[in-house]
């Protein structure tokens, strides 16, 4: 009976420890060899002078977890590639999707890796972070991203994507920062940062995005969204940074963004929005830059922006807004915010533009 239970510990330690080392090496064989398979493809770096394993080569590494810019896990298994900012040029249609079980984190933001993602991006089952920002990216964002259940940080600003948001990425219950507005986003209730800025993105802001209570920072410039500014975006009660410039919205700015108490940045330059200034705009008291250039806004700016106190830069250049009584309200401009007439001193007021900042 001893002798049983003995043997029956031992095969239970092999399993567990010893027994598997072999094959763990033999996976970081093959994880190494995947990873040089896609380096072939890309245009040569002096990063990548590490990601060698021949013997000849003066800076070989045997395992990937010597290389420049990998990191993995107590088994040897690749965990991390980050290669941001290292101006690294190629596609990522030989990236080892199906050979990287365990890579949790992919960063190669700020290159120059061009073409479409690729839907093998869905065979990476475990990762938790994603940037593939400020590259040359194009063609749509692949609904295959649906399947990263563990994603909480997505990033993809600064490419030229086109087309919808796929409706798969409101799956992703994981999110804490994310850079996609499909209607079920609002199922991901930890978003903190929302930001798919200057891509060519198009469709509607969705009202669910009210859903989304823990949202600090929303960023949806140098897009093609089109429609209206939804009034749940009101709700966002916490957002303190909004942007969303440079895109093709249209009617007028909601009264309801007079309840974003907490915002001290907001851009809604070069859109399409008509009739007059909201006068709740004048309840943003934290308010600190406030841009509504290139609109077509009319009529007089709100006395409301009396309120204002912590105004610094206001840019409400090219729109039919009629500023002169503005400006010449010299009473509360020293009594109430005595910093605007030395701000006026330096701002440009012509006929189409009006911008002040101190």
């Amino acid at each position: 009976m001893k002798s049983l239970a003995l043997l029956a510990w031992a095969l239970l330690f092999c399993a567990t420890s010893l027994c598997s080392w072999p094959n763990i090496a033999f996976d970081s064989a093959a994880e190494a060899s995947a990873i040089l398979k896609w380096k072939a493809s890309l245009q040569k770096h002096f990063v990548m002078l590490s990601w060698n394993t021949s013997s000849r080569h003066p800076n070989a590494k045997t395992s990937p977890c010597a290389w420049f810019g990998i990191h993995c896990n107590r088994a040897d298994s690749v965990r991390r590639i980050n290669l941001t900012g290292y101006g690294v040029k190629g596609m990522l249609h030989s990236f080892p999707f199906s050979s990287l079980p365990n890579l949790a984190e992919l960063d190669l933001s700020t290159n120059e890796f061009y073409g479409i993602i690729p839907p093998q991006i869905g065979q990476l089952s475990k990762l938790t972070y994603l940037d593939l920002s400020y590259n040359m990216f194009t063609g749509q964002i692949p609904p295959q991203i649906g399947h990263l259940i563990h994603l909480e940080t997505l990033h993809l600003a600064g490419n030229q994507l086109n087309g919808s948001i796929p409706r798969e990425t409101g799956r992703l219950k994981s999110f804490t920062e994310l850079a996609l507005i499909p209607s079920e986003i609002g199922d991901s209730h930890q978003i903190g940062i929302l930001d798919l800025s200057s891509n060519h993105l198009f469709g509607e802001i969705p009202k669910e995005i009210a859903k989304l209570t823990s949202l600090l920072h929303l960023d949806l410039n140098g897009n093609q969204l089109s429609g209206s500014v939804p009034l749940e975006l009101g709700l966002v009660s916490n957002l303190l940074y909004l942007d969303l410039s440079e895109n093709r919205l249209s009617n007028s700015i909601p009264e309801t963004i007079g309840n974003l108490s907490m915002l001290f940045h907001l851009n809604l330059s070069f859109n399409h929005f008509s009739q007059r200034i909201p006068i709740q705009v004048g309840k943003l008291a934290g308010l600190v830059f406030l841009d509504l250039s290139n609109t077509v806004l009319s009529g007089e700016i709100p006395t409301q922006f009396q309120s204002l106190q912590s105004l610094m830069v206001l840019n409400l250049s090219y729109n039919n807004v009629l500023y002169r009584h503005f400006i010449q309200s010299a009473a509360w401009s020293h009594s109430h915010h005595p910093s605007i007439s030395k701000c006026f001193d330096r701002s440009i007021s012509r006929e189409q533009s009006f911008m002040w900042q101190c």
